[in-house]
């Protein structure tokens, strides 16, 4: 396999390397019996100890101090002196990093590999049943020294990554392993075949020597298992070839999490002529650096989800744990065969390639903004091809996936590739470049693959998960829950292109299918499933059920707390008016089903969803940000929807719940939601109470009567939305007058309605003077009267108005100071009670706004 060589130094470096590479070969054959695990701990603490060593010499070289070659040995790693200063060195990796410094990490690496190199390939030197144990040495050696790098150049990341993934295939090892290159080669390779399987010669096209010494090895190893009974006669060695290949992947990890070091390489200038420009130059490397640790990370994950020949890991104990699924593509059913700890080594891997990216992606953007040039450079078609495919593949390791630890970490994965990724997939085309000549490709034609990972994290949604007592993992539903909830919010993702709010559908109507939308639709399943879906809660309360769908979509689509100047959630315009337009419709559907509902536990349901609807309601006021379009998909439908029906039977289950969510929603909006509902209810309100006028008053048959009692509850209900309008009214007012530093609304909302409403109360209270009124029109009139004090700016109100109000109030106080014992004859129930009451109350808030005033 190609190895990297080094141009100067070559005998200092060798030199300074000779105990590592001591340690590696010094490998022997592990005693029989007791004595076995102590020789297998052995080589554990010289594979940790060469790890150790390794790290603390690289990293003396990543921060510019050498560490003294003669103190590195390969006994004792806490013999090492002080480090001393590297002198100022002009030898750099500025042309290729075949004439780096051993002095420099990119050297020293470089020749590091091609010293340990024979021991991970083919070293004659070391016999066949332990090269094993050295390739792990070896490659615990190199993993430490990859660990203590923190920036390599592209060419050495590339030359090392590619010889790492052949480490990770699941038949890596040589020829030489299963060869012997002396005389007994034959016997020992009989010993190995006579483990139980095998006991007689097959002389066919042998010759007679050969039989002998066939008949010799069978003996040879009979003797041996007469000695050591339980133990195989080539047992010496607990390592296998999986320990190699995990290793190998740990490697790859700090290889790819590694920064790149900027320095234009023979492997990564552009062929074109016109690409002298360094800063084109260094923008081709990054892109090549890109597109490498994208392809190394997928080739290993796949490499060592390929099971092979190679069922020898020792430690595979229960393979597979954690898994539900067998499936037939992809490497699902290679990394399904895995024990957790293996498959968690592949998705470190795939941590590592993102991280290392998210430093790519620093550095391009760094150059993209000290561009003169206008416009915004894409990345090329073949890379964003690369990055969709390494997400894809990220979601494919989640199907069948149920270990807890697992599941945690492959969603926390998923959305780390998306705050790293997706912002890569730009979608402007107008600001699609070319560099240097290359087809870049745009945006639009490569998609980044948020339909797939929704597919695979979907079956886990909506989380279930009880951790077993005295779990020592600490894992938690609430964790899984939060981690899958970043996942299907897109937590964290820049939007870049997505500075002005878009309507995310097409001309034709049709939607276009994002992470957003597909996990907003889903979670508004749960909350109203259609008619036709046999979808069941899965918790024992269904209202529970739907509270924790309604808290997701406020996750999805409500601004966070973290962020208290952002008006609006960047999701919320990553889904079509369409949705939003259903989405309300829904809400109010389960509004009035819960409000509607005699079981009491259906009323955190109904707060649940008037506390939402006015959250969104208020996060899409139009404002500089224009969300004109979302705000009339999701306030103005519902009201037009809903206001006809407070006109003509306010006083029905339907009018009774559309009055309430209407109220709250103009209470917990801005401004223009409250114009908009005032607008569309109060006059509806208003024009029932003066129809009805006449009816009152005439009541001489029974006929009459009957309409009377069946109208006075239709006014009462009216007078009562009423009253729920001025009082969101007041409750909006003075939130406006909070946010806007005491800056009061002018006109007052209410300006329009307050003749017409001092009316009504005025013909209700005013007839009821002297005849000790007890009904519920005269209760609700009383109650809007409370309200109008408190809603309605009193400054503004006429000499007639306020005429009506003293009249108003001469009634609501000779109730409340009425002498009781001129109505010792009369029996005082609950009625009179509650009548008493509500007059108290009203002529405490006058004497209240009273006092204010003066």
């Amino acid at each position: 396999m190609p190895l990297i060589a080094s141009e100067g130094g070559v005998d200092s470096g060798q030199s300074s390397f000779q105990p590592w590479l001591e340690a590696v070969s010094a490998v022997t054959s592990a005693p029989h019996g007791s004595h076995q695990q102590q020789a297998s701990s052995a080589r554990d603490d010289t594979a940790i100890r060469l790890r150790n060593e390794a790290r603390l010499h690289f990293e003396a070289l990543s921060s510019g101090i050498r560490s003294d070659a003669s103190t590195i040995t390969a006994t004792n790693t806490s013999s090492t002196s002080p480090p001393t200063p590297l002198k100022p060195s002009l030898s750099t990796v500025a042309q290729d990093i075949s004439k780096a410094s051993t002095s420099t990490p990119n050297g020293a690496l470089a020749l590091l590999v091609s010293i340990l190199g024979p021991s991970i390939s083919t070293n004659k030197s070391i016999p066949s049943h332990q090269k094993l144990v050295a390739r792990v040495r070896a490659l615990s050696c190199l993993l430490g020294a990859l660990e203590g790098t923190s920036s390599l150049t592209h060419g050495v990341r590339q030359a090392v990554g590619r010889f790492l993934v052949e480490l990770c295939r699941p038949d890596c090892r040589d020829d030489d392993i299963d060869e012997e290159d002396d005389a007994g080669g034959v016997a020992n390779q009989i010993e190995m075949d006579t483990s139980g399987r095998h006991d007689y010669v097959d002389a066919t096209n042998l010759t007679a020597d050969e039989v002998t010494r066939h008949l010799q090895a069978m003996e040879k190893a009979r003797l041996q298992q007469q000695h050591v009974p339980n133990e195989a006669p080539n047992s010496s060695s607990s390592v296998s070839n999986n320990d190699v290949r995990d290793t190998a992947m740990s490697c790859l990890k700090a290889l790819l999490q590694s920064r790149l070091e900027m320095f234009p390489t023979q492997q990564s200038k552009s062929p074109q002529k016109d690409a002298s420009s360094p800063r084109t130059e260094a923008m081709a490397v990054i892109r090549q650096s890109m597109e490498l640790r994208m392809e190394l990370a997928m080739a290993g994950v796949r490499y060592r989800c390929d099971a092979g020949t190679d069922n020898g890991d020792a430690n595979a104990i229960n393979p597979g744990a954690g898994y539900e699924m067998d499936l037939d593509t992809g490497i699902e059913e290679g990394l399904s065969q895995l024990p957790r700890i293996k498959r968690s080594l592949c998705f470190n891997l795939l941590e590592g390639a993102l991280d290392g990216l998210k430093e790519d992606t620093v550095l391009w953007d760094k150059l993209q903004s000290q561009s003169k040039e206008g416009g915004t450079c894409v990345l090329p078609s073949s890379l964003l091809k690369s990055m969709a495919a390494f997400a894809s593949l990220t979601s494919s390791c989640l199907h069948g996936e149920t270990d807890p630890r697992c599941l945690l970490q492959l969603l926390r994965l998923l959305n780390k590739g998306q705050q790293v990724v997706l912002p890569l997939f730009r979608e402007d085309e107008s600001t699609t470049k070319s560099i240097s000549g290359m087809d870049l490709g745009r945006g639009g034609r490569d998609i980044f693959p948020s339909i797939e990972i929704f597919d695979a994290v979907a079956p886990y949604y909506p989380v279930h998960f009880t951790p077993p007592k005295n779990d020592p993992h600490g894992i938690t539903r609430v964790m899984l829950h939060d981690a899958l909830m970043a996942v299907l919010c897109e937590k964290g993702v820049n939007y870049e292109t997505c500075e002005a709010v878009v309507d995310c559908g097409t001309e034709s109507g049709d939607e276009i299918e994002n992470m957003i939308t597909l996990a907003s639709r889903m979670m508004l399943e749960r909350l109203d499933p259609p008619k036709a879906s046999d979808y069941d809660p899965p918790t024992e309360s269904n209202v529970d059920d739907k509270v924790d769908a309604l808290r997701d979509l406020s996750t999805m689509f409500l601004p966070s707390d973290s962020k208290p100047a952002q008006q609006y959630s960047v999701n919320i315009t990553r889904v079509p008016s369409a949705f939003l337009l259903e989405m309300s419709s829904s809400l109010a559907r389960v509004h009035e089903e819960a409000v509607s509902s005699d079981n009491d536990d259906q009323k955190p349901l109904a707060s649940a969803v008037r506390t939402f609807s006015s959250a969104l309601a208020f996060s899409l006021e139009p404002s500089a940000n224009d969300t004109t379009r979302l705000w009339e998909a999701f306030v103005v439908s519902v009201t037009d929807r809903l206001s006809p029906t407070l006109a003509s039977a306010p006083q029905g289950m339907h009018g009774r719940a559309s009055t309430a969510y209407l109220a709250s929603l103009a209470a917990g909006s801005g401004l223009a939601t409250l114009n908009k509902v005032l607008s569309e209810c109060m006059p509806r309100f208003l024009s029932l109470l003066s129809t009805l006028d006449d009816d009152i008053k005439g009541d001489v048959i029974d006929t009459g009567r009957r309409k009377k009692n069946r109208d006075e509850e239709k006014m009462s209900a009216a007078m009562r939305g009423i009253a729920a309008l001025m009082s969101s009214c007041r409750v909006a007012t003075d939130c406006w007058k909070r946010d806007n530093n005491g800056v009061q609304v002018h006109p007052h909302p209410l300006s329009t309605y307050t003749s017409c409403i001092v009316q009504r109360i005025a013909g209700v209270l005013g007839s009821s003077a002297g005849n000790h009124d007890e009904g519920s029109l005269s209760l609700a009139a009383v109650g809007a009267l409370e309200s109008f004090f408190t809603s309605v700016d009193l400054s503004t109100l006429t000499d007639e108005e306020m005429d009506s109000l003293d009249i108003i109030s001469s009634v609501v106080s000779s109730v409340v100071f009425e002498d009781i014992e001129e109505r010792m004859d009369v029996d005082v129930n609950r009625n009179d009670t509650v009548w008493k009451t509500a007059c108290a109350r009203t002529l405490g808030a006058m004497i209240a706004i009273g006092m204010t005033l003066r």
